[in-house]
């Protein structure tokens, strides 16, 4: 007897899985009407999945390393070369040729560095800085540092950094 209630479960649970089934099928797979997207940052840019940098959001803090001098004259993903006397950085997602003011909080020392390479892909760091920036903000010693990161708008660049 026990042999047939475990048949009569096993047909119960798969005659439901078949009337479930399509049902779950169509509201994962069909488009949401009703969706959206609020603001840039929520729209795919390119294939590397690249946000817009929100507006001008107070500092955010991020965990940011600096390239070696090894990794000199080797091509970025933005595909320039890499310059470890330019003032760049790496970023997982933001578009190339993003700006940021990045500031030390121990040293109180900034920088303006530029997007322009894919990385850290190191788990906890959010941003690669060049060798002249890190330098420029006193964290050579240190190697790995918080740091307070603003988004640069079009409007308050200097037009030097604005096109490199």
């Amino acid at each position: 007897m026990k042999k047939q209630s475990k048949k009569l479960l096993a047909l119960f649970l798969g005659f439901q899985l078949l009337l479930v089934a399509p049902i779950i099928a169509e509201s994962v797979s069909s488009p949401n009407s009703d969706f959206e997207p609020t603001s840039q940052s929520e729209l795919v840019i390119d294939s590397l999945h690249t946000q817009e940098p929100p507006g001008a959001p107070p500092g955010e803090t991020m965990v940011a390393t600096y390239y070696s001098k090894r990794f000199h004259g080797r091509k970025t993903a933005s595909g320039e070369p890499y310059d470890h006397y330019a003032l760049t950085c790496a970023h997982k997602n933001l578009p190339f040729q993003t700006l940021l003011k990045v500031t030390n909080p121990k040293t109180g020392q900034s920088v303006t560095v530029r997007v322009n390479d894919r990385g850290p892909f190191t788990r906890g760091r959010d941003l690669d800085l060049s060798y002249a920036a890190a330098k420029e903000i006193g964290m050579l010693r240190a190697g790995v540092v918080p740091v307070e990161v603003n988004y640069i708008t079009e409007e308050s660049v200097e037009p030097s950094l604005a096109h490199r």
